[in-house]
């Protein structure tokens, strides 16, 4: 596709209104996800063209189309480090293409599946912070998911999730009547009523609820119940079957969990109304004093300088709460004397010995670093002196060799000389 720009690898999934596919941008040589708009009810493939199936479908189909390009154009706008961009759209083939970031991971329906990579809470709060910021821009565009659910969340390896697959054209869809009225996908558990209700008023609670029910999966380890049958169950004046978060769950705060329980009302007016508040609940919950634990040294492994430290943190203000105006030096007061631990003198006793042993281990290491150096001047010296001796001595006998050298020219020059 464009010109051979895109090559297209594989299918890797397919919904009631698309399908995507593994494909290779060979432009800029890097793999990319492709969307396609395929709504399979009214649409069928003839070669690589798509068309609809039948005539009373080809006005439907075009607004479906059009809506497809105007929410991609919509998510390119969306630039957030937890949703997958979409940095091309295009039509080709008598549909429109989206243009997706591969996002490295899997989804978080498998990892809550895997038993052996649990999110904890703070993985989980984390979690939904990141999901809510990236929900509030959405909805600040004047968008709606429509379709949030543990298996449209992506987590890469360091846990970092990222919303994908906004559902393109459901709204349009929606308000259709006869084949055209089946592309409106819900999925049980995590879809709110209106979801389920052609017509149905949808707004950003409705993605709230959904992703309040993805939480409760998250947390609880199964699916939340069928918003439809609570529904149903609440018209027959029966108990609503979801089961509340709060006060099942004691490794989580119970504001925490009251807000996902608030988010899942069925009445939308019931409900958390904007991602915002929903981060301001949490918010609010996260400023509250948390009680620190602080672990036991056993091993007594902790330094003079913090146990001082420690100690002066408790006794200083007890001394000043008992002692108000501050005691003669030479005369402490016998009421300091009951807050200073028995240990006390004996750490005041160790920090001296510490330091004098530190002196002499310094003094010591001074002594050796200077016989050091010492013993490297002298052999430095002795080597400079061997060095100048041996160059005296080669001088010396050069000399001797010249000398030599000199007699036996004015020996020969004095024998060969006529008598």
């Amino acid at each position: 596709m464009l010109d051979g720009k895109i090559k297209i690898d594989r299918q890797i999934g397919a919904g009631g209104f698309g399908i995507t596919y593994l494909a290779q941008d060979t432009f800029l040589e890097r793999a990319v996800v492709i969307k396609e708009c395929f709504p399979d009810s009214i649409c069928m493939r003839f070669g690589t063209r798509v068309t609809v199936n039948a005539p009373t479908h080809e006005e439907q189909y075009r607004n479906i189309v059009d809506m497809f390009m105007r929410e991609a154009r919509s998510l390119a706008r969306l630039r957030h480090p937890n949703i997958v961009s979409v940095h091309q759209a295009f039509e080709e083939n008598g549909t429109a293409y989206m243009v997706l970031d591969l996002f490295e991971g899997r989804d978080l329906l498998d990892a809550i599946e895997d038993k052996n990579s649990a999110l904890d809470p703070a993985q989980v709060q984390d979690f939904l912070v990141k999901v809510l910021d990236a929900i509030a821009l959405v909805h600040g565009n004047d968008l709606l998911h429509r379709d949030i659910s543990p298996d449209n969340i992506l987590l890469d390896k360091w846990g970092t999730p990222a919303l994908i697959d906004f559902g393109a054209a459901r709204e349009d869809a929606s308000q259709k009547t006869g084949a055209v009225s089946k592309m409106l996908v819900v999925k049980d558990g995590y879809s709110p009523h209106e979801f389920y209700v052609r017509g149905g008023i949808q707004g950003p609670s409705s993605d709230l609820y959904a992703l309040a029910a993805t939480m409760y999966h998250l947390i609880t380890g199964k699916a939340p119940p069928v918003s439809q049958t609570r529904v149903a169950d609440l018209a027959d004046n029966k108990e609503d079957p979801y089961v509340p978060l709060i006060g099942n769950f004691p490794q989580y705060e119970p504001e925490f969990l009251e807000a996902i329980d608030k988010a899942m009302s069925i009445p939308p007016k019931d409900r958390v109304q904007s991602a915002e508040e929903w981060l301001t609940l949490i918010s609010q919950e996260s400023k509250k004093p948390k009680k620190v634990a602080f672990a036991e040294n056993k091993n007594l492994t902790k330094t003079i300088s913090e146990l001082i430290e420690e100690t002066n943190k408790h006794v200083t203000p007890a001394i000043r709460k008992e002692q108000p105006t501050a005691a003669p030096k030479t005369a402490p007061s016998p009421r300091v004397e009951r807050f200073r631990p028995d240990w006390l003198e004996e750490f005041n006793r160790e920090t001296v010995e510490v330091a004098e042993r530190k002196r002499r281990e310094a003094e010591r290491a001074a002594a050796q670093e200077a016989a050091r150096r010492a013993e490297e001047a002298r052999q430095a010296k002795q080597a400079r002196l061997a060095k100048e001796a041996a160059l005296e001595a080669a001088r010396q006998q050069k000399r001797q060799e010249e000398a030599r050298a000199s007699s036996r020219i004015l020996g020969w020059v004095t024998g060969a000389k006529p008598g």
